[in-house]
């Protein structure tokens, strides 16, 4: 029985394959490619993250207060379609999301008034520093991003936020933590040899990247203790819009972290 279930994922691939056909390999043109393609945002939309569960949104409050100045600008990482950066606005007076698709930032601007949003690769060099001069120490949000990122872009993306955070600003993360890999991922997902959800196969269907694991030992990968100090971290989970019409939220298994730079005050 073992060996079924260990090879029931590796009969997922000719499945993906065909769905990826055509798909460009650069992850910019990816999600380029996959938000021009969303007609709905939110609870019931096209976009698996959207859930909207108020749970989350309570935990990033609380952390939030707990470690950050909410006198300072906050950035969103990765805003998308700025549901996120809207939620945002509870905690800081002023609110800044930041995405690489000109489709999402498109959707956000039109749908979020009294918003700033713009189109920039956050893992672009020299991005955090950029921010800095116009914002000064600024507190920072990332969610569901550095799961689909490469080692090397983690590592971009975490230098451009310890020159943005200066010495008082606190970045708040949340990423999936799903045991296992990609396959055993998307297999929880509901995918099957003979279909994918519609919503898991809008993501392969652009390009973009499948999820890895995001927890503590990635934590410390990317935001390094010799730099960084980790003021709270945990296991918590972030939720998804159902996959199929009438279906569960999903709820997946994640991870937070709050964290500093060394050079921030105590």
């Amino acid at each position: 029985m073992m060996i079924v279930v260990v090879w029931r994922k590796y009969l997922l691939i000719p499945r993906l394959t065909l769905a990826a056909l055509g798909a460009p390999r650069s992850q910019s043109r990816a999600w380029e490619r996959y938000w021009a393609g969303v007609t709905r945002t939110g609870p019931g939309g096209d976009v698996l993250w959207e859930a909207d569960e108020p749970a989350e949104n309570e935990l990033l409050a609380q952390v939030l207060r707990r470690h950050a100045d909410p006198d300072r600008p906050m950035v969103d990482l990765g805003c998308g379609s700025g549901r996120q950066a809207y939620a945002l606005t509870g905690f800081a007076s002023r609110v800044i999301g930041i995405d690489g698709s000109a489709a999402a930032v498109a959707r956000a601007s039109g749908a979020f008034t009294g918003l700033t949003f713009r189109v920039a690769d956050i893992a672009s060099p020299g991005l955090g520093e950029r921010l800095h001069d116009e914002f000064g120490d600024a507190n920072a949000h990332i969610r569901g991003v550095l799961h689909v990122l490469d080692d090397d872009a983690r590592r971009a993306v975490a230098a451009n936020v310890a020159a943005l955070l200066g010495e008082s600003g606190t970045l708040f993360l949340s990423e999936t933590n799903h045991t296992g890999d990609p396959l055993d991922y998307l297999l929880d997902q509901g995918a099957r040899p003979t279909r994918l959800p519609p919503l898991v196969h809008r993501l392969i269907s652009a390009g973009v990247r499948a999820p890895r694991r995001f927890g503590a030992e990635e934590v410390a990968a990317a935001f390094p203790g010799d730099a960084w100090r980790v003021l709270e971290q945990g296991a918590t989970d972030v939720y998804g819009v159902p996959l199929e019409p009438g279906g569960p939220v999903q709820r997946i298994p994640a991870w937070y972290a709050a964290v500093r730079t060394r050079r921030s005050r105590p």
